[in-house]
């Protein structure tokens, strides 16, 4: 195929969506009745699936566990910190409590009578 011609632009544009639609029509019509593609491809993607079954059980069963851990250990830490929080609490409460009051002094007075 050697030619002096040169090749002209409309030969290098790209074809056009209709084009294009055409040529992909017959392939996107066709059904596999039977054969070896049809059980290759399904061997092969039931055989890729299977194997990586296992480790993505794992990998959930591992991030499950360790969020249940998580969530526990919170939990407790919570429970285990409500009674100091409330003493606190009231600790302070009481201790703001009572010094806003004015707490009695005592004063020295003189004695009318005199001691002998």
């Amino acid at each position: 195929m050697n030619t002096n011609e040169p090749i002209s632009r409309t030969a290098s544009a790209p074809p056009a969506l209709g084009d294009m639609l055409d040529d992909m029509v017959p392939v996107l019509g066709t059904v596999f009745v039977a054969g070896p593609p049809v059980l290759v491809a399904w061997a092969g993607t039931v055989l890729l699936a299977l194997m990586l079954a296992g480790p993505f059980a794992l990998l959930v069963t591992l991030i499950v566990v360790l969020v249940a851990a998580a969530a526990l250990v919170t939990l407790a830490g919570a429970i285990l910190a409500t009674p100091y929080l409330i003493v606190r609490h009231l600790r302070r409460h009481r201790a703001r409590h009572t010094t806003s009051y004015v707490k009695p002094q005592l004063v020295a007075v003189e004695s009318q009578r005199a001691i002998t």
